[in-house]
């Protein structure tokens, strides 16, 4: 009776998390909104009621898109937010009986940092896919682009005013490439952030009704595996010597890669500022230059976490503190 109960929540979650996917075709900025947190309903069914829940609501909100558009958008539903969303939360319920458990805490859960590396995996993997859909050849993904430019000008010619067919044509190629170059990259940074916002939100409305199944964890601890560092490497090798395609995917992995030490050099500085009075200040200043400097603060967190890899800084600030606290 129990795992039809949880079936059923799980396909009303994913009848909402279908509704918030179709309200996009409004074209409304709050529809845009609307369409960001349509994973959450899943993420919600997976952590709440099991993985068998979450898998109901992802069939669920694909059921309800194929009927309401078609079944072409109904795979696209699934395959975009749907079983991401199912997956990632899937992976924080994953967990083993500990040998070095508590009574308290006997299990030994999935890290947070290959979680995280996951959803990079799936972020940049879903933008190059969709990138392809779009334009099967880069020529025609950077003309897709120049459409988009037309259509601007078209609406404000006076953004050309003055300038020859010819200077008027070249300005439309080169700010195509530019968008081409830079849209998807942005585009995996941003699904990086978006998703791990929307699975934190999850995991504090699960925790709040008391079904978490795991302990929530200390987020400050988060560290991406090792094999991050080869695939940025990688990531950069093919943006600088690849071309077209290649190269695109090179630089959405590696946006999507600096989106996520970025996280970890957050998560660096939340660890090694418990000791300070000033901790709060100093936090909100951090996430104050997001706002104010859009783009650059998500560099240089990401080299801190970068060089946390070879550093260990929450392990040597931590064994600095307890030393310094004996010789007192």
């Amino acid at each position: 009776m129990t795992n039809i109960r949880n079936l059923g929540f799980g396909a009303g979650c994913g009848a909402v998390s279908a509704l918030l996917f179709a309200v996009i075709s409004t074209g409304s900025p709050l529809a845009l909104i609307l369409y960001l947190i349509a994973p959450l309903p899943i993420l919600i069914a997976t952590l709440g009621f099991g993985h068998h829940a979450g898998l109901a609501a992802t069939l669920f909100a694909f059921a309800v898109t194929a009927l309401i558009f078609s079944p072409l958008a109904g795979v696209m539903q699934a395959v975009s937010i749907g079983l991401p969303a199912w997956f990632s939360s899937y992976l924080l319920l994953l967990g083993r009986p500990s040998a070095n458990g508590t009574e308290t805490n006997p299990m030994e859960w999935y890290p947070l940092g290959r979680v995280l590396l996951w959803i990079i995996g799936l972020s940049a993997g879903l933008t190059i896919a969709g990138a392809v859909l779009i334009a099967p050849t880069y020529a025609d993904f950077i003309e897709t682009f120049g459409r988009a430019v037309d259509v601007v000008l078209t609406y404000d010619p006076d953004l050309v005013a003055g300038l020859s067919p010819d200077d008027r044509a070249q300005m439309v190629t080169t700010l195509a490439s530019l968008m081409a170059n830079i849209a998807a990259p942005i585009s995996a940074a941003a699904s990086v952030l978006i998703s791990v916002v929307l699975l934190w939100v999850a995991g504090r409305i699960v925790q709040a009704s008391g079904r978490m199944p795991r302990p929530w964890p200390d987020l400050a601890s988060t560290a991406l595996p090792r094999l991050a560092v080869p695939a940025l490497i990688l990531c950069v090798g093919l943006s600088i010597g690849a071309h077209d395609y290649p190269a695109l995917a090179g630089r959405v992995g590696l946006a999507a890669l600096a989106m996520g030490f970025c996280l970890q050099g957050l998560a660096v500085l939340h660890a090694i500022s418990r000791p300070l009075k000033s901790r709060r200040g100093l936090l909100f200043a951090l996430y104050l230059s997001f706002v104010v400097l859009p783009g650059w603060p998500i560099l240089g967190f990401a080299l801190i976490g970068i060089a946390d890899v070879w550093f260990s800084f929450r392990t040597r600030f931590s064994t600095a503190s307890l030393q310094h606290k004996t010789q007192d």
